[in-house]
């Protein structure tokens, strides 16, 4: 009898052969425990603390260990059961057939050497996760968190803020909602000692300052640690909003990305939005209407960085030194080296790794040979990621990119072969490759979204032969805007890859406006325990069929007598052939047809003008912003909300294309955190601020480097084409001794101005536009202001809160009040007495967390408020 060392390794020499001989796909599952038991060990350790994790594995373990005596150790009686090793031999044709079973030849003992890798394997996730742990608590940041506190902290943010609900403590209570984002920390302070940090946590926090933030912004911040060490990533909650730090000079990578950016920014907004994210991963010009639009149909995916943009990069260098006549070593050290400086532009974060990863073993395969990744392969990528970074194996990114990769390997054949027998090998493909994904990902997919994109498969189908022509039109135009005359040269091929953006957007918006584009689902576990049930019997449905396909017929049978039937004409199979050539060039034709049509909408969108108004209120979330239009295309912008990307949608949705004004109220970033989008657009001809500091807002030398801003006084005024601007209010700021401004000395001092909109007929419309002002401040300003203050239009301030009283509404008596709100804002804005004292008063109210971004205008003698989009 062998060795289990001897059995394992004539088990790698000869797996290629039992490859070759058995017929159809193989799965080489060798390393699929190992890799499994490494996930699930990483998993554990985000929920448990150490010892918790390590019981739970050796608990897995000894599980694999007797199910593996069970299934492999030879017959097992037990009452009612009764296990048998299955043993299925492929005889080959002429082969003969044994005719009993060899009695000198042993049965296979348990697969000692996989449960030796998994134990292996459990062991090293379980030391680097201690590891990572021990480098995260060290110091400051350990006595912190074991005895709770408050830490004041210079960091920058990893990644963006992303929403979250706890439930509310008691039955009566509301659900705290907020966001949390990953801060990898610079320098700390704790007990009055300030030393250097170099640990990544995870903090919870509320409020649009937070929700405002971008990845790479810099910040200090005060957090708490609430005393009480949990098992997995270091979690802190936020005390405070965070103050934005200047941005450190660019770098090399910083410049390359944004002069792609500015390059794309010219080829409409959906090339603007998709063209970086399709290429490195770029979304911070994906509008949030198209983002959502692509959320809705399962495209999200197309943005971010994956293992096929990882591939295809590898893979294109590869081959280019192969046509330049080089080695497959070089060819392969080529792939690799682009790969390299591709993950570097995109960034090293986590996710990125883990799709450089797999799409560079599947790149290496394709160049090497082989023609796709297998489970083995695959298995091993996960090994690898999962043991030098254990917190990846609660990331749902990793987990979905997972699942899809193994779905793709193992049923994606089975089911291009089923539906291949109804339409050509290519399309089949083309259905096979994200109906697999999606199976795959699906019970996953509910615990994000708690409902099914019921057009998801149509609109991958209808994208794919898209998306590879765009990535590498955009890779094309990256490279070739580095040399000489590279802004001309690199217009050719990222124009051709805006094209094809207008057909993926197009596709998005149709399908995700079709009827039941999302079909309901139960959120959390039972929901998905459900869609895996579900997942479960589509896929061994799949495979169930193709088994039975391809199942060889009986040959044994009854003999009939008589004459055989007469054999058709070589004529019936020429037509049935030519019958076959027809369906799949209809089904050719009719693709051709829906994506020409939807090339058709995306284009006559892209070129259709701007509606007609005066004023627009843009929906920002939670913060204002205001257009005041001077001429066509051109607009005045109060405020700029806390996102850019939804600023620079109102923008495209207005067909602003230049700003002869901006004014910044206040220096909160409910007010100033949209300027990113104001600089993509060039910035302004001229710039207001206000603020109960000394200096301007510090966002503006961060988004608008150079810019010259100016701090008006009151009953200053401006007149740009048909707009006049008159500044009410603040008084100038006298010198604070110390300290920063609270919360209320900002909003108090707010800009405050009267805008009067005169039409083409000569009528002119009055608003008052108050920022963020408070009581104290709206008594300052009814001192001051007197019969300025009646006006057409009142922008009510703070979005309505309580504090911003009523004594402005009733000095305004106003035909139409405006409110900026988020949906669901924290805050209860705006507030029920606000609400309440306009109805008392007749007043109408428009606000965006109900309407939207709303354009305003007048017709003869009436206000009309329509939707941007109607």
């Amino acid at each position: 009898m062998r060795s289990p060392a001897a059995l394992w390794a004539r088990t790698l020499e000869h797996q290629e052969h039992r490859d070759a001989r058995a017929p159809g796909r193989t799965w080489d599952l060798r390393l699929v425990p190992a890799a499994v038991s490494a996930w699930l060990t990483g998993l554990l350790g985000t929920h448990l603390t150490p010892a918790g994790t390590a019981a739970a594995a050796a608990g897995y373990l000894v599980t694999l260990v007797l199910a593996a005596v069970l299934l492999r150790a030879g017959p097992v009686r037990s009452g009612l059961l009764r296990v048998r090793p299955l043993r299925v031999r492929l005889l080959r044709s002429g082969a003969r057939a044994p005719t009993a079973a060899r009695p000198d030849r042993a049965p296979h003992g348990p697969p000692w050497s996989s449960i030796a890798l998994s134990a292996l394997a459990m062991a090293a996730v379980l030391l680097s996760a201690a590891a990572d742990r021990q480098n995260s608590t060290h110091g400051a940041l350990g006595e912190a968190l074991d005895g709770g506190g408050t830490l004041v902290v210079t960091a920058h943010v990893v990644e963006g803020p992303r929403p979250w609900t706890a439930p509310a403590a008691g039955p009566a209570g509301e659900d705290r909602t907020g966001v949390a984002l990953e801060l990898a920390l610079h320098e700390l302070t704790h007990r009055g000692r300030t030393v250097p940090a170099g640990a990544t946590v995870t903090v919870f926090a509320d409020g649009p300052a937070w929700s405002a933030l971008s990845p790479g912004r810099r910040i200090t911040a005060v957090l708490v640690a609430d005393g009480e060490p949990a098992p997995g990533p270091v979690t802190l909650r936020a005390a405070a909003p965070p103050t934005v730090l200047p941005a450190a000079p660019p770098t090399a990578r910083d410049r390359v990305r944004e002069r792609f950016v500015r390059s794309t920014a010219g080829l409409g907004p959906d090339a603007a939005g998709l063209l970086p994210g399709m290429t490195f991963g770029e979304r911070s010009a994906l509008g949030e209407e198209l983002e959502q639009a692509m959320r809705d149909t399962g495209l999200t995916h197309l943005t971010a960085v994956s293992g096929a943009n990882c591939a295809l990069v590898t893979a294109l260098a590869g081959h280019a030194a192969l046509a330049l006549g080089a080695r497959r070593r070089t060819c392969l050290l080529t792939g690799l080296g682009a790969l390299g400086a591709f993950v570097l532009l995109v960034g090293p974060d986590p996710s990125v790794l883990r799709a450089a990863t797999m799409g560079g073993l599947a790149a290496l395969g394709l160049l090497t040979g082989r023609t796709s990744v297998s489970l083995a392969t695959l298995s091993g990528a996960v090994l690898v990621l999962v043991v030098l970074h254990p917190a990846l194996a609660a990331e749902y990114g990793f987990v979905l990119s997972v699942l899809a990769t193994a779905g793709i390997v193992v049923t994606t054949r089975p089911l291009t072969r089923w539906l291949g027998r109804w339409m050509p090998d290519a399309l089949a493909l083309t259905v096979a490759v994200p109906a697999t994904a999606q199976l795959w990902c699906a019970p996953v997919l509910v615990l994000l979204q708690p409902a099914v994109p019921v057009y998801a498969l149509a609109a991958n189908v209808l994208a794919a032969p898209v998306v590879p022509a765009v990535t590498v039109c955009g890779l094309a135009g990256l490279l070739v805007l580095h040399l000489p005359a590279g802004d001309t040269v690199a217009l050719l091929p990222l124009t051709v890859g805006g094209w094809g953006t207008q057909l993926i957007a197009g596709t998005a918006r149709t399908l995700a406006a079709a009827p039941g584009a999302l079909a309901p689902w139960p959120a959390g576990i039972p929901g998905a325990v459900l869609m895996a049930a579900v997942s479960a019997a589509a896929v061994g449905a799949v495979h169930l069929l193709d088994v039975r396909r391809r199942r060889p017929r009986p040959v044994a049978g009854a003999l009939r007598g008589g004459s055989a039937p007469p054999a058709l004409p070589e004529q019936h199979w020429r037509d049935r052939d030519r019958r076959r050539r027809r369906r799949r060039a209809a089904a050719a034709a009719l693709l051709l047809l829906l994506l020409a049509g939807l090339a058709l909408r995306a284009v006559t969108e892209a070129r259709r003008p701007a509606p007609p108004w005066e004023a627009v209120l843009c929906d920002v979330g939670q913060g204002d912003a205001v257009l005041l239009r001077t001429a066509p295309g051109r607009a005045v912008l109060v405020d700029t909300g806390p996102d850019p990307r939804a600023l620079q949608r109102c923008l495209e949705d207005s067909g602003v294309e230049h700003l002869d004004l901006l004014v910044l109220t206040h220096a909160h970033a409910d007010h100033t955190g949209g300027l990113a989008a104001v600089a993509r657009l060039g910035g302004a001809g001229e710039l207001w601020y206000a603020t109960a500091d000394p200096g301007p807002p510090p966002e503006l030398a961060e988004d608008l480097p150079g810019a010259e801003a100016h701090r008006p006084p009151p009953g200053q005024t401006r007149t740009v084409g048909g707009l006049r601007l008159t500044v009410l209010a603040p008084a100038p700021a006298t010198p604070r001794r110390w300290g920063a401004a609270s919360s209320a000395e900002e909003n108090n001092a707010s800009l405050v101005l009267r805008a009067e909109l005169t039409g083409a007929d000569g009528s002119t419309t009055s608003w008052l536009l108050a920022g963020d002002l408070e009581e104290e401040g709206a008594r300052a300003l009814l001192r001051s202001a007197g019969a300025q203050l009646d006006v057409d239009v009142l922008k009510v301030s703070h979005h309505g809160a309580r504090n911003g009283g009523t004594a402005i509404i009733d000095a305004a008596t106003p035909a139409l009040a405006v409110v900026s709100v988020g949906r669901d804002n924290d805050y209860g804005h705006p507030h029920p007495q606000i609400l309440g004292h306009l109805r008392d008063a007749g007043v109408p109210l428009v606000r965006t967390d109900e309407h939207g971004s709303v354009r305003l205008l007048r017709e003869g003698a009436r206000l009309r408020a329509l939707p941007v989009d109607g």
